[in-house]
């Protein structure tokens, strides 16, 4: 199910049974992020919970280092949901939002569900100015008999697996080092995006684009109808549109295009 936050904090959703939570932006549902849903999903006598935030919020500050979302959050529900994660609540980022203190957030958090465990990645930071760690949660939460767990990082080639680090994969074309450390393969979200037909393909403005690109060139990808059928076939990128050969003429719903490697 999914909640969003006001609904959940003013008592219109209620959790009936006992509450196992993460948090977190969870763009892109990479390795480390399974790690702390793995986590939540163990205790079979308690509701699993993901609260997560419908945009990231250095797109809410215009932070022009941003390059864009790894995830929609269509997909990013989906992920969750195909994990078998029984509700997601959503937050609407804002700037009101951004000035709750940790303490503030995580008393809200308990008093609006029987809270029984939380774990966070032990690089997590919340509330205003990002100032609660991890270690201050469990303190925070310890009054409350909130069982608290930090978890640690995921590794790929000795590196801590981030979403900052597979947008930059992505940005270099590195599709196979993006996959890996994602654990599926990087999917553009096109189901709502414009689409212009031309003779066997299909053209996309990138500036319809909310997520992160790989680099100009050509790459190995499947596209994905309405029905959910993969075609593989190949994609262009230039410098302001993405060409997808569909192999027949018509128009015809496409609503994902799954990159599979590097040709770049």
């Amino acid at each position: 199910m999914v909640i969003s936050w006001n609904d959940f904090i003013n008592g219109q959703v209620s959790l009936s049974r006992p509450v196992s939570a993460t948090i977190g932006v969870f763009d892109g549902v990479h390795l480390g992020h399974r790690k702390l849903i793995t986590s939540i999903l163990t205790n079979k006598n308690t509701c699993s919970a993901v609260i997560t935030f419908n945009v990231n919020p250095r797109i809410i500050f215009h932070d022009p280092s941003y390059p864009g979302n790894i995830s929609t959050l269509e997909q990013k529900i989906q992920i969750l949901h195909d994990l078998e994660v029984d509700d997601v609540i959503v937050i609407d980022f804002s700037p009101d939002f951004s000035r709750l203190t940790g303490e503030e957030f995580l008393r809200l958090l308990v008093k609006s569900c029987s809270l029984e465990y939380l774990v966070l990645g032990e690089n997590f930071k919340f509330g205003y100015g990002g100032k609660t760690t991890p270690e201050d949660a469990k303190n925070i939460l310890h009054k409350e008999s909130v069982e608290v767990d930090i978890c640690p990082m995921a590794y790929h080639d000795n590196v801590i697996v981030s979403s900052t680090r597979i947008r930059r994969a992505l940005l270099e074309g590195r599709i196979r080092d993006a996959n890996t450390m994602l654990n599926r393969v990087f999917s553009l979200d096109i189901a709502t995006i414009p689409l212009l037909f031309r003779e066997k393909a299909i053209n996309i403005d990138k500036k319809k684009i909310h997520q992160v690109l790989p680099p100009q060139g050509q790459y190995d990808v499947s596209l994905k109808d309405a029905s959910g059928v993969y075609t593989d076939t190949g994609c262009v990128i230039d410098s302001s549109h993405i060409r997808v050969n569909t192999g027949e003429k018509g128009m015809h719903r496409y609503t994902a295009i799954n990159f599979n490697s590097d040709t770049f």
